[in-house]
């Protein structure tokens, strides 16, 4: 059966399941269910385990050997798989239905993977599944939603509450629940008491904003192309930072792609950044964006932001240093794209 991610410690002090499925968007929240699944198993005496990295070329067998082999150390024992994807083979389609309807009880398996479309939740091996055990569905946290699961963690730290701090983590690490949860945890280190020196985090996170990945396009949106080849300077050296900056020029493009499309239509900016929940500090930022860049050359940025993107994968000849750079002068205003 499906229970909702909040019901799972509820779940496990009531009954352990024979079956765990956890998957979705989210792999810090997906780790964090395994955490507290692997603790209800070893309260309940599930005491060796073997984990097992399924891809679709995987040998099931291996894991029907292990179901029928004997332990010497505990009669309780706990299978892990991670499908590396969703698109498991026919033949790892029927062994996982197969293993999931005829398990043992001395036996706990539990599943992860990361996001399924619709059709692989339709599946028979999913709603075997499903059937047989539990599943715990992650979606991704939306950036509307994004400061009020970190005031949660923080609160679960016990630091006080404190939206500014909450929005301010929120900016800096741009939905990403593993470098947010990061960021809380050395907050807890500089004020293990719970209080925090407000103005002396933001000014730190402040600083050490201008010079990463969203300072950099923050800069560029703003116009202000000195400053966006004064930090990308800096940042050259990291080899992961064409990945990043790619994914995060894309997202943060397109957004501000639908903003200017809905202006058109609302006719004030202040509702429009209100309807997509824009951050107070980010607000100059994205209105000079719009101010300065119509809806057809944003689409044109796009667009050779996907041919960069390409070249990244390896499907396309461009330097992607030098093209990364010049589109970010261009989003800054210094190159004029043809409209």
């Amino acid at each position: 059966m499906k229970i909702k991610p909040q019901q799972l410690n509820t779940q496990l002090a009531n009954k352990l399941d024979t079956i765990y499925f956890v998957f979705g968007a989210e792999i810090l929240l997906i780790e964090q269910s395994l955490t507290q699944i692997n603790k209800a198993a070893k309260q309940a005496e599930f005491d060796e385990q073997v984990s097992f990295e399924i891809d679709a070329n995987f040998d099931w067998n291996q894991i029907f050997g292990e179901i029928s082999a004997a332990s010497l150390f505990s009669p309780k024992r706990i299978i892990k798989c991670r499908l590396k994807t969703g698109k498991i083979s026919i033949k790892g389609a029927k062994a996982l239905a197969e293993i999931a309807s005829t398990l043992p009880d001395d036996i706990l398996l539990i599943v992860s993977t990361g996001k399924l479309d619709m059709a692989q939740q339709k599946s028979k091996w999913f709603k075997t599944l499903e059937q047989f055990g539990s599943v715990v569905q992650y979606f991704e946290v939306q950036s509307n939603h994004l400061v009020g699961w970190i005031a949660n963690h923080m609160a679960k730290l016990e630091l006080e509450a404190n939206t500014e701090i909450a929005q301010s983590i929120a900016f800096c690490t741009e939905g990403n629940l593993t470098a947010s949860m990061q960021e809380i945890q050395k907050l807890k280190m500089a004020y293990p008491n719970g209080k925090i020196n407000t103005q002396e985090y933001l000014e730190q996170a402040n600083q050490q904003s201008k010079y990463t990945v969203y300072g950099l396009i923050d800069a560029a949106l703003f116009g202000n192309s000195n400053q966006v080849n004064k930090i990308y300077q800096t940042l050259i050296s990291d080899m992961a930072m064409p990945i990043q900056l790619s994914s995060s020029l894309y997202r943060e493009i397109k957004s501000v792609i639908e903003m200017s499309i809905e202006l058109k239509q609302v006719k004030d900016i202040n509702t429009v950044l209100q309807n997509h929940r824009v951050l107070n500090k980010r607000k100059p930022v994205i209105t000079n964006a719009l101010k300065r860049h119509p809806y057809q050359r944003l689409q044109k940025l796009l667009l050779s932001l996907g041919r960069i993107d390409r070249s990244i994968k390896g499907m396309d000849n461009l330097n992607v240093i030098d093209e990364l750079h010049t589109l970010l002068l261009s989003l800054a205003g210094k190159t004029q794209w043809a409209q």
